[in-house]
């Protein structure tokens, strides 16, 4: 029973509220009141009132809110990362069974405090996009969104997203044959230079042939040093050298190019060469990233193998190996590989979010060395000299298989055919030289 109206208010009745609320278990339901008049006669008349909705007693329920890929608005998968710079997506759902919810979105570095976006009224109920200069690459937002009611106020957020400027790792982002070659065994030898120019006897042993890179952890080394060899070749490569020895224990020649004491500690690591590999069924791919590891993390990284088949004159690019992702790591080993001999392959790495992936970077091409190469010798000149006591020795030799990978060539004179009874010590020819003449040979 209703209380009655106020003097002069024209007729009214009263309900409770809590009693209707009461009955309000939908999403929301939708409320109308039917008015029935009566005279002293006896007649009566009906109206039926416009729906409206109750007050609601609670404040919204939690949302769920997901962060979108601005350029694949259309997919409401949530994400870690995107790479479109000052600038951030979300959707939500949740909020449900209340009337006139209003919602307001922001930005922040937390999962409460729009500190980066604040809040701002927004119409739309399912997703929106943020612009702003304040959004910066390689920090983690929350998206944030808040719903009011009369009830109350509920506030959701996403689970962070970091952006990532796609330029940087488009342009620097290096893909290598095999394991990355630093994170290999490291040999390490203590340089302390107080002259313009100090040898050092590496006091461990090398592999002839092999190739090693040569490096320190100051990123300024090679700018206050400069290092050579005759008993190796020495090539410099992104900043660091190249070493490819002639013996098992080479001697450096160490320069510096600043007057002062230099200290610091040389570390070599081998380092094969990436475009003839030997014949094998596995394959390792690695890449490095200009951010720190911790950037991995949340990177999604694409990697497959590609192979390269001449066809009418032009390379026809296919699928050797299909595309495997991975989260948090820098290299992957592919299994049960049957490489053809005389093709081309090259690795391909795409960083992704969940729902998409930016442009390939690729390794150089490869080739598999199914067979070592063999030496066929074309001329071999042997000349007395001074009265008997030495000769000269001239050859000249030919690579039957592939000869690209060589790095130089090492030959002497035997007194028989494994080498084991050497009459010279061993001569060093490089590629672009295939004859030789060597003078004063003992054979005492």
């Amino acid at each position: 029973m209703s209380t009655p109206c106020p003097s002069y208010s024209g007729g009214c009745f009263k309900y409770s509220l809590n009693r209707l609320q009461n009955q309000d278990t939908g999403d929301g339901l939708m409320f109308y009141l039917n008015v029935h008049i009566y005279n002293n006669a006896g007649h009566f008349t009906s109206i039926r009132t416009e729906t409206f909705h109750l007050p609601s007693r609670f404040p919204p329920g939690h949302g769920y809110v997901f962060d979108l890929d601005p350029e694949m608005m259309n997919i409401s998968t949530d994400i870690d990362v995107h790479f479109t710079e000052h600038r951030m997506c979300a959707g939500w759902m949740g909020f449900k069974h209340h009337e006139n919810v209003s919602i307001e979105v922001g930005i922040g570095l937390d999962l409460t405090t729009p500190n980066v976006v604040r809040f701002q009224s927004t119409s739309e109920i399912k997703n929106i996009c943020l612009n702003s200069s304040s959004i910066v690459n390689d920090k983690v937002y929350f998206f944030i969104v808040k719903a009011s009611c009369s009830g109350g106020t509920t506030i959701s957020a996403s689970n962070g997203i970091r952006i990532y400027d796609r330029h940087s790792p488009q342009n620097k982002l290096k893909v290598k044959i095999g394991k990355n070659c630093f994170s290999a065994k490291v040999f390490e030898v203590n340089v302390s230079i107080a002259s313009d120019s100090t040898f050092i006897e590496l006091p461990f042993t090398l592999i002839i042939g092999q190739r090693y890179l040569l490096f320190a952890e100051n990123s300024e080394w090679q700018t206050i040093l400069r290092i050579n060899t005759s008993d190796a070749l020495v090539q410099t490569e992104d900043n660091n050298y190249v070493l490819i020895p002639y013996v098992e224990k080479p001697t450096l020649q160490v320069h510096r190019n600043v007057s002062m004491d230099i200290c610091l500690r040389l570390k070599i690591s081998k380092c094969p060469a990436e475009n003839i590999l030997p014949n094998t069924n596995q394959l390792n791919i690695s890449w490095t990233f200009p951010h720190t590891a911790a950037s991995f993390e949340d990177i999604v990284c694409s990697v497959s193998l590609l192979k390269y088949v001449s066809v009418n004159s032009s390379d026809e690019e296919s699928i050797f190996a299909p595309p495997q992702t991975l989260v948090g790591l820098s290299d992957i080993t592919f299994h049960d590989m049957k490489f053809e001999a005389q093709t081309l392959y090259m690795a391909s790495v795409q960083l992704c979010n969940n729902v998409r992936c930016l442009s390939p970077i690729h390794s150089q091409a490869f080739t598999i060395e199914l067979e070592a190469p063999d030496i066929s010798f074309i001329n071999i000149e042997v000349i007395v000299a001074n009265a008997g006591e030495c000769v000269d020795v001239k050859a000249s030799w030919k690579i039957i298989g592939q000869s690209a990978n060589v790095a130089f060539y090492q030959w002497s004179v035997s007194r028989d055919e494994i080498g084991g009874q050497l009459l010279s010590v061993w001569e060093n020819v490089l590629p672009n030289g295939t004859t030789v003449k060597v003078i004063f040979i003992s054979f005492k």
